[in-house]
Parts: structure tokens; sequence; C-alpha cells
């Protein structure tokens, strides 16, 4: 009924669409970012100071948020209303049916896609990240364990992730993660920040990133290495990103010749440290300590989070090879899969 609707004011009335769309698309984003300045605003979403201006004025004058010298905020009456706005705006943006058919090509159980393309508007990623906490909530309980990886689309999952009333789950990096340039990415980090935030509990693992197999066998004798690799490949649910191997190639510490055999042989998509190539080809396995996918308890959900265009074919390669419950991308990434896929 509400696309029908859609239909409807794209026929009668496409100009005023076109404002409600803007100011949807406004009230949302200062929800995200608040406080936040109109020239900030203008900026992150490639819009015009002239634009945002009279947008916001709009929603003022209706009450629905409330500008002072720190920036703009959603009032009360801004917040009775932001879900209705974000329907309204994944109705306008067909996003039900980009869904539906991703879900379909993919052997996903379910795919969610937020508006926007974080290539181009970095806020999106928090967008991303709170439809994911509610989704991975939604599937943990009391007795739970949740294995989570590191990098900045999960941290924007953990940021989001809350609960009124303590849960007993217990939360575990994926995977080794000491190394890395960023520590509050890392997968450790990221396990202690969810754990923290749901009232649960966690275990690390204190290892490299990266390590020889003689070195790694020898980690794995060590009962502490034991306990927390066993409460992975027993994990109710695996969260985890999904990087473009050109570019983690660069950021990690593969030796050359690794590298050039990679991109050789065609690695588009990373994720756990592995590399799969366009048909979901494992080319090279994770050299840490972590999650065996062979080993995965049949229970296990598997849940995908990555936004952005350009990381369409990785998330495309990285599906291919695993089966997951659940994919939450955004629009740029959804389409861009959607063409790859139709071509």
């Amino acid at each position: 009924m509400q696309s029908d609707f859609i239909q409807l004011m794209q026929s009668l009335a496409p100009d005023l669409l076109h404002e409600m769309s803007l100011r949807a698309l406004v009230l949302e984003r200062i929800a995200m970012m608040a406080p936040v300045g109109r020239r900030q605003l203008a900026a992150k979403l490639g819009l015009t100071e002239r634009e945002i201006r009279a947008a916001s004025g709009e929603l003022r004058e209706g009450g629905f948020i409330h500008p002072d010298a720190s920036g703009m905020t959603l009032t009360e009456r801004g917040r009775d209303v932001l879900e209705q706005v974000r329907e309204f705006t994944r109705a306008l943006h067909g996003l039900a049916q980009i869904e539906n058919e991703l879900s379909a090509a993919l052997g996903v159980g379910r795919v969610c896609v937020v508006t926007g393309d974080a290539d181009a508007d970095e806020s999106v990623h928090q967008e991303a990240g709170r439809v994911a906490a509610q989704r991975v909530k939604s599937l943990l309980h009391n007795g739970s364990t949740l294995a989570v990886t590191g990098g900045s689309t999960i941290a924007a999952v953990a940021r989001a992730m809350q609960s009124n009333t303590p849960m007993r789950v217990m939360v575990v990096p994926a995977r080794g993660g000491l190394g890395r340039a960023d520590v509050t990415t890392q997968a450790n980090t990221l396990a202690a920040e969810i754990a923290g935030r749901l009232g649960g509990s966690h275990r690390l693992i204190h290892l490299p990133d990266h390590m020889d197999e003689a070195a790694k066998q020898e980690m794995l004798r060590l009962s502490d290495v034991r306990e927390v690799i066993e409460l992975i490949q027993r994990a109710d649910v695996i969260l985890h990103g999904i990087g473009c191997a050109e570019e983690n190639i660069r950021d990690t510490k593969l030796s050359p010749s690794q590298a050039r055999k990679l991109l050789a042989d065609g690695a588009v998509g990373e994720a756990f440290g592995s590399y799969f190539d366009r048909e979901g080809r494992c080319l090279l396995e994770s050299s840490s300590i972590g999650v065996d996918l062979a080993r995965l308890s049949s229970s296990s959900r598997m849940i995908a989070v990555a936004c952005g265009k350009r990381k369409a074919e990785a998330i495309l390669a990285v599906l291919r090879h695993d089966r997951h419950a659940l994919l939450v991308t955004d629009e740029g990434a959804a389409r861009e899969m959607l063409r790859l896929i139709n071509t």
C-alpha cells in the first residue's frame, strides 16, 4: 500500500515527493550525527547549504528538530516519527525488493539494506551498525556465545549495541588481532565492548594476527587459548566484516610474493584473514588463530556487515563461500551486487 502511494505521488507531485524525501533524509542524518551543524550536514550529504537550510527550517517549524549553538538535534516529536520516516525512505528507494532479490540470489536467510552509500557518506556505517546490532541482539539469549571480528564496520555495530537488562552471553574474538594499527577496532577490543554493553562476559585472544604454522600449533597447546577456540567453534552467532582483497593486502604483513600471487589468482574479498576469488573459492587461509569455518557448529549463524559500492564484489565472493543467515549492507553495495549478478 505504501509503495502504491509513493507511485501515485511520483505521478501527481514529483516535486513534493522530492521535498519529502529530502526532509526525511535530513531528519535521519540528524538523528545519527546529532548535534550537527548545517555546513557539516551539507558536506556529508553532498548537498548545498541552501538545501539543508530550507529542509531543516521546515523540520524546525514542524517541531521535529531543535537547533542551538552546538548544532541540530531531534526533539521528542522527531524521535517519535523517526521509525516511520525510515520506513518511508525504505519504500521510496524500493529497498524491500532489493533485499528479496539479493536474498534469493545469494541464498542468504535475510538481507537488510540501509539507504545511502558508505563510500560517499561515512555516516551510513552508523545506520548499518544500528540495524545489525538490533538483528544480532534478537538472535542472542541467555547462554549464547557471540564471536566477533575486528574492523571499523563491526566497531559501528559495537557502538550501537545496547540492552536494557543484562544478558548472560559470552562474547569472544573470532580471531587473533594484536598488531593492528588501530587498537580500537581489534577483535579483542570489540568483543570486550559488546560484552560490556550487553552486560555479558568475554574472553580474549592475546596473540598476533599472523604467525607461522609452527608457532600457531605451539600456541594451541596452551589451555587458555584452547578454551577460547572451543568457545569460538561452538558460537551461536558469528559477526564479521568483509574487506576488499586489494586494500587488505596492502595493510597486512603478507610477503610481496604472496600478495602478487593472490592478486594474479583473482582475489577480491577478505574475511577472517582469508582471501576469496569471485566464485567464492578460498585462495589463502588465515594464518591467525581463530575461527575455523570448516569446523564450525552446524547451528552457528553467520552474520556479515559490509557497506559501500566498492565492496560489492568482495561481499559476493565471501557469501558465495559460506552460507549466511544475515547480511547487513547499504544501498550502494546492494545495487552494485545486483548489477554484477545480472551481468
